[in-house]
């Protein structure tokens, strides 16, 4: 009998996203491939992090390391926890 693998499956990064045409939509949408199958912080655990991450990042920054695209993907990572965590509001039940 034949050992037949599959190849594992490409997981995009940061590399596939050319820069010069990178949105924050596009990050978005990365962060939550990588964050698929893991549940979203409460609200409460959210606001409680929110100074930790943000330091964490302004950190980062400060070393002179970090590329645009790092801090826009932490960015990015930041909005998608929050949006990950909104109730869709309603719809408006008004005609116009």
């Amino acid at each position: 009998m034949t050992d037949h693998r599959y190849p594992a499956l490409h997981r995009p990064t940061l590399d596939d996203l050319p820069p010069e045409d990178a949105t924050t939509d596009q990050l978005i949408a990365l962060v939550r491939s990588h964050r698929e199958g893991q549940e979203y912080p409460t609200a409460e655990a959210l606001l409680d992090n929110l100074p930790i991450a943000l330091r964490a990042l302004s950190d980062h920054v400060l070393t002179g390391q970090a590329t645009a695209m790092d801090v826009a993907y932490r960015l990015a990572s930041i909005i998608a926890a929050i949006e990950g965590r909104q109730t869709p509001p309603e719809p408006s039940r008004r005609t116009h």
